[in-house]
């Protein structure tokens, strides 16, 4: 971090520099991503470019007997979205964490596999691509 924290330092200076002796444009950035870092997917607009990968999904429940709500998450493998009622079905995605809730070496059940999980677009509050270490 270090590293990389000297690196935009030294970086941004030399932009500066060069933003004032007008050798590049004014207001110029630099995004800079890792491949090893989680992306976060915008909801709905990047549901379909991403279905086919595990996510990361921390989400509201609304529980409707007590009027309240709580914070739960998982790491889900988008089965549908719908535009029209602002709507995700996840389903369990094939990873290391949930195949170890059945047991060590052991692959998703049937009962895991089939399960589904329905979530409006506003109870998302972090959905993010999942990568296993």
């Amino acid at each position: 971090m270090e590293d990389i924290e000297a690196f935009s330092t030294t970086y941004r200076a030399r932009l500066d520099e060069a933003e004032l002796a007008k050798s590049i444009p004014e207001n110029i950035s630099l995004e800079v991503s890792s491949p090893g870092v989680e992306r976060v997917v915008r909801i709905p607009h990047d549901l379909d470019r991403f279905k086919d990968r595990p996510m990361y999904v921390k989400y509201v429940n609304e529980i409707a007997t007590t009027s309240s709500s709580s914070e739960s998450e998982g790491v889900f493998r988008l089965v549908s979205f719908d535009m029209e009622t602002e709507c995700c079905t996840w389903g369990l995605a094939d990873v290391r964490i949930n195949r170890e809730r059945a047991g060590k070496g052991r692959p998703l059940s049937k009962k895991q596999r089939e399960w589904r999980l329905e979530t409006p677009f506003d109870s998302l509050r972090l959905v993010c691509l999942y990568s296993q270490i």
